[in-house]
């Protein structure tokens, strides 16, 4: 499981959440995949369950595509979880921000 888009720390604006998933073994159960964050983003409200916002854009890889980029944000936290066809949980918690000045 890989989280490329926020990044750790400060952000640019943010046109997009980019997560990466994959497990050799026994494949992944990609019903079981969770994110919510503590804060509103494109119209979900803090806490709400964000996976149905995703799309697969290729092989392993999932996005979800903002209709408006979001240009400033305090400090959020995403949380992000998928687990194998064993039930092995696989799990990333991301603080990040966003501003108009970058990294």
């Amino acid at each position: 499981l890989t989280l490329t888009s926020p990044q750790p720390g400060k952000n640019g604006p943010l046109t997009r959440i980019l997560i990466g998933m994959h497990d050799a073994y026994t494949g992944l159960d990609t019903q079981s995949l969770r994110v919510t964050a503590d804060v509103p983003l494109g119209g979900v409200g803090a806490g709400e369950e964000l996976s149905d916002k995703f799309k697969p854009v290729s092989q392993g890889v999932w996005e979800w595509k903002f209709a408006k980029p979001i240009e400033e944000l305090a400090t959020a936290k995403l949380d992000v979880s998928v687990k194998d066809k064993q039930g092995n949980t696989s799990r990333i918690v991301r603080k990040f921000s966003v501003g108009s000045d970058g990294k």
